[in-house]
């Protein structure tokens, strides 16, 4: 429903790619666009899976980050 997300964007990426991805992050956020980016949502204490599907559940889009890094991550192979 039009209106009800609270991100424009959520990045996905592995974390050894985070110096890569963080300009990107910063860019998108300058331009306007509210980001879900892991470092700035994400807090000690939390349930990292569960706050991945809640940034997932309210972005309008998905941008995928791919690399090396990514495809070769234990993250990426378990799910």
């Amino acid at each position: 429903m039009p209106g009800e997300f609270q991100y424009e964007v959520f990045l996905s990426h592995s974390a050894k790619d985070k110096a890569v991805v963080r300009p990107l992050a910063e860019r998108l956020r300058k331009d306007g666009l509210k980001v879900w980016f892991d470092e700035w949502v994400i807090k000690p204490g939390d349930s990292i899976p569960a706050k991945i599907e809640e940034g997932l559940e309210h972005s309008r889009v998905l941008v995928l980050c791919m690399s090396a890094n990514a495809f070769g991550s234990d993250w990426a192979q378990s799910h």
